[in-house]
């Protein structure tokens, strides 16, 4: 588990780097002050899970807004924080609605405190376990590298495809990655409904 943090103002010793090291020790807490250099950091490290803690005001005429939308172009399976020191009524309305359409986890004042901080990461972490790519992260990642790249399915069009792209697919949330997501979560229910009392791991 990565946790960025994007913030021009911010130091190692931040208190919120503190407590999110020692409260996820096991998860790892990156810190980029530059914020080219963490979106870089970011879209090359697509395949593993992220939440990104993303302030609004990244200094130099460029807001957290255009980092945002441009991880959107390529994945909509990444927990984003936006955290600011403007008020929220006067953040332009049109990027407030990008938040909204283009789901970032929560939008908060840089002021709330620093437990309130902790339990949005906490609550992005428990969806991250518990959503369809992340699951299927963790099953692809017990196949051996070679398995991971050998042909694993055909679809009806032909094309072919390895467990690392279909797992590509799915966080890109293309229309196959969609619909293999849809059926992945209806395989899990029928499985459910079959009336079996015991899950192996």
């Amino acid at each position: 588990m990565n946790i960025i943090v994007i913030d021009d103002n911010m130091k190692e010793t931040e208190p919120l780097l503190v407590h999110l090291r020692i409260t996820f020790n096991d998860a790892n807490i990156i810190l980029k002050t530059n914020a080219q250099e963490g979106l870089k950091y970011i879209l090359d490290n697509l395949n593993s899970k992220m939440i990104v803690l993303l302030d609004y005001d990244l200094g130099a005429g460029q807001t957290g807004t255009e980092v945002f939308l441009k991880i959107r172009e390529k994945t909509s399976l990444l927990y984003v924080i936006i955290i600011t020191a403007k008020l929220i009524n006067t953040i332009p309305v049109n990027e407030l609605v990008e938040y909204i359409n283009k789901d970032a986890l929560a939008i908060v004042d840089r002021t709330i405190s620093l437990g309130d901080k902790i339990e949005l990461v906490r609550k992005a972490m428990h969806e991250l376990d518990v959503r369809v790519d992340c699951v299927l992260e963790q099953w692809i990642n017990k196949h051996t590298e070679e398995e991971q790249n050998e042909p694993y399915l055909t679809t009806a069009a032909g094309e072919t495809h390895t467990l690392k792209s279909i797992l590509t697919e799915i966080r890109q949330q293309t229309e196959l990655g969609k619909s293999l997501e849809r059926k992945i979560l209806m395989l899990a229910v029928d499985l459910l409904t079959r009336g079996k009392k015991q899950i192996n791991d």
